[in-house]
Order: structure tokens, then sequence, then C-alpha cells
């Protein structure tokens, strides 16, 4: 749920897509009280299912089959939404294997014609709306989250406060800045390191099981109204690294005593520096 905007012009890096992951948080696809990799991968590739046999590759389109396709799909997934004022799009499906993408997009068609019209959005949304973090993610900010694949890498790369602060705890780990376009060119234990680390992130075991907690803060009311919350480590007397309680809270882990923090600390500190050595060993 990250600040957007419709730009001007489109960004130098477009951040939406690469080549292993993808992001449609704007097309509503985190809001759901179900995120978990099944339900998500069950929804999606139901709404791919149908839209591809309401289109099947190749062939015109079918506007009226397509608009069917997408009441049919509102309807049946009305009941999971989480917050009804926050729009959720039925034609963001997968577009490349685990990539999710729109399934109107122009590149779909046979003449290229836009049928996004027939979305949640018009179309001039859907062609010109790039979220904050194209603004507030330095390039190799960019770089360490596309090593994040499927669509939890769109979970990671609109919270640009996680990346910033992951990417000060890799350099401390490191002792100096790691260079961005050493982690596209990753080693097998490198890739294997960060596989790790964003597996652990996705399913973090400190993290609040209420659905409507995204990182440090918790929505509230049909129109998701955003209330911060304090600290995980809010009364603690440990003493924390800023980058590593700002992991920690991005995450959206629960309140913790004492013996928690220092679990969840540790279990940090261990994945970050898995990386750190891997990245050094790859050099």
């Amino acid at each position: 749920m990250a600040d957007s905007r419709i730009a001007g012009r489109a960004p130098l890096r477009i951040l939406c897509q690469h080549e292993q992951g993808s992001c449609a948080a704007c097309c509503g696809v985190y809001n759901f009280r179900d995120r978990s990799a099944e339900a998500e991968q069950a929804r999606l590739l139901r709404r791919t299912e149908r839209v591809c046999a309401a289109w099947p590759p190749g062939s015109a389109p079918d506007e009226a089959a397509l608009a069917r396709v997408r009441d049919e799909l509102l309807a049946l997934e009305a009941p999971e939404i989480l917050f009804a004022g926050v729009k959720v799009c039925p034609f963001a499906g997968f577009v490349d294997g685990e990539r999710v993408g729109c399934l109107l997009h122009p590149s779909r068609h046979p003449s290229g014609a836009d049928l996004r019209d027939l979305g949640v959005y018009p179309r001039e949304i859907c062609g010109g709306h790039f979220c904050a973090p194209h603004d507030w993610l330095r390039a190799r900010e960019a770089d360490l989250a596309a090593t994040a694949h499927g669509t939890f890498y769109g979970r990671v790369v609109t919270d640009a406060g996680l990346v910033k602060a992951l990417v000060r705890l890799l350099d401390d780990a490191l002792g100096r800045a790691f260079r961005g376009e050493e982690l596209a060119r990753a080693q097998p234990a490198l890739e294997a390191a960060l596989a790790t680390l964003w597996a652990e992130l996705r399913d973090w075991p400190w993290r609040d099981t209420d659905p409507a907690r995204f990182g440090g803060f918790v929505f509230v009311g049909n129109e998701a109204t955003e209330r911060g919350v304090p600290s995980c480590l809010a009364g603690l007397s440990l003493p924390v690294e800023p980058a590593a309680r700002a992991v920690l809270d991005a995450l959206g882990t629960r309140a913790l005593d004492e013996e928690g923090a220092r679990a969840a600390l540790v279990r940090l500190d261990e994945l970050v520096r898995a990386v750190a050595t891997a990245y050094d060993r790859a050099g």
C-alpha cells in the first residue's frame, strides 16, 4: 500500500517487473484476508484460467465474455477481500510462469489494442501509475529487492523502508557497500542464501497474524485508514541497531518480550550474515 501517483513520464527504471518476480500491489493482489502463498497461488491461477478461457491466446478478444468473467470473479472474491474500499482487479494474473501481470495488457492483444478499461481502473491509471519506491529506492537497493522472486517481490519492493534497512544491515555485515550488479551475477551459494532470506522473511515466525497488519502499520475500516503501531521492541532495554529494529517492524513483528526479541534479532543477523558470507566468496 505504498504512496503512489500518476507520473508525467515513466521512471528510468520501472520496478513493476523483473525476470523472476513481479508486483501487482496497485491491482490489489495483497488486499485479502488470507495472503498465504497457497491462497495467493490458487487465486491468481483461477483468474488466469478463467480469463484465458474467455480470451484464448492469439485470438480476437470477446469483450462481452471478458466483462462476464470480470463480474464473476469480482463476486467470487468479494467475501475474501480485506478492505472493500481498496480496489481489486480480477485481471491481475499469471502472464509468464509465476510472474503476475495484467491479463488485458496491450502486449497480449493481436493488434496492441488496450482493453484495460474493462478492469477496475481507467486505462490511464494502469498505464501511468508508478508507486513512490520508484523515487525512494536507489539503484543497488532496487537490485537487492530484485533478488526476491515471484509475487513476494511486490511485497518487498513496495516497502522502501524494509529494503533500505536490509541494505544497511548487509553493508554492516560486509564491512563495505555491496555492489548491486554483483548480486545480478549471483553464484549458486549466494542465490541460495538470498532465497533463504526472502523465504524466511515471507513466513517470519514472529509476525503479527492480524490480516489488517501491513509492516509497521495497521489499517482499519473499509477505506483502510492507516495507523502506526508501536515498535515490536517498545519498552525493552536491549541495545538494537536502528536498521535491525526497522526490519523487524517492517516485517509486521508482533510485540516481543526480551527473550523473543533476542531470538528474532539473532535469526535476522544469521540470515544477513549468510548472504554476506556468500557474497564475499562469490567475489
